[in-house]
């Protein structure tokens, strides 16, 4: 396949109604950006229509990846169109809920105050979980796909698989603090670590500048197969030795490159300001997927010589 075949329009419309939610998605953060400009109601030390308009460009982005990805999927078709029905559905749920909680001036995430919240909380983490679930049917799918080129089956199922590891890592933020628990006030969960959610943060990410932020691997967790479709992309520029090396080695040192961020943060330490600690353990990830790259060349391209006449 070639590398401007990978990216065909045609392609990004493979799921319908992934792909309706993305436009969808892209319509609502035009209609909220005004919002966001004028009501100057903040929530945590931000507009509180800054977490709606985040969810609605991720919702865009991961339901034009998915339907994307689902048109290399022909064997059990019809059940990843089912999944990624499920997904559009469970999408568009949370993004009703946070849109909702926005207009109420309240929070979402987190939010047991009240009767009300509860349910509304409950439903959010319900649709979440199916999401996640649809996701990892669609990683162990694409691995199913015999007519499909190897180098294309190996990208797109580390990348999605490492996608699914990402969302997953938002459950860390649904435990309760020992400061919550020691003075309740309806919350329970948070995305920093060592101090309340709501303090100095990154502009428009959040992530938390004083301490550790649960969001910083989630983000980059979630983000794992547009990463996956690059080094593909890449890979297919490449001599054929080293294809599958940067293909294998790229998406798990992204995946390493998570647990790193997330190990830091459950440090609470802020991504911003990496200790020697964290970044030894970056020179060591990056020292690992070198040699490792390495090798996996020298290796293939001995397999490689060794098939010539």
């Amino acid at each position: 396949m070639q590398p401007e075949k990978l990216f065909d329009l045609p392609r990004l419309k493979n799921t319908k109604s992934l792909f309706w939610l993305a436009v969808i998605s892209v319509i609502g953060v035009l209609v909220l950006v005004p919002f966001w400009i004028l009501d100057t109601r903040e929530l945590l030390g931000v507009s509180v229509w800054e977490k709606p308009i985040k969810f609605f460009i991720s919702a865009a982005i991961f339901s034009f990846t998915y339907s994307w990805l689902s048109s290399f999927i022909t064997k059990g078709a019809r059940w990843v169109k089912v999944a990624g029905l499920f997904i559009a559905v469970s999408l568009a749920v949370e993004l009703v809920l946070i849109s909702a909680m926005a207009i109420l001036g309240t929070t979402s995430h987190f939010n047991v105050s009240s009767p009300t919240a509860i349910v509304i909380w409950s439903l959010m983490a319900t649709f979440i979980s199916i999401v996640l679930f649809s996701t990892i049917f669609i990683s162990l799918m694409i691995l199913f796909q015999k007519q499909q080129e190897f180098n294309l089956k190996l990208a797109l199922a580390l990348g999605s698989i490492n996608t699914a590891v990402g969302m997953g890592l938002a459950y860390l933020m649904t435990r309760p603090t020992a400061a919550q628990l020691a003075n309740y006030q309806g919350i329970a969960g948070a995305h920093a670590v060592g101090v309340s959610d709501g303090g100095p943060g990154l502009p428009f990410l959040g992530w938390s500048t004083v301490a550790g932020d649960l969001r910083v691997g989630h983000f980059f967790g979630l983000h794992s197969i547009q990463v996956a479709a690059i080094l593909l992309a890449l890979s297919m520029l490449l001599p054929l030795a080293y294809r599958v090396p940067l293909i294998l080695v790229g998406n798990l040192t992204w995946l390493g490159f998570v647990g790193l961020v997330t190990w830091q943060s459950l440090r609470a330490e802020p991504f911003a300001s990496p200790s020697a600690l964290t970044l030894t353990g970056l020179a060591v990830l990056l020292t690992v997927a070198a040699l490792s790259f390495g090798l996996l060349v020298m290796t293939q391209s001995r397999s490689k010589s060794k098939q010539l006449p």
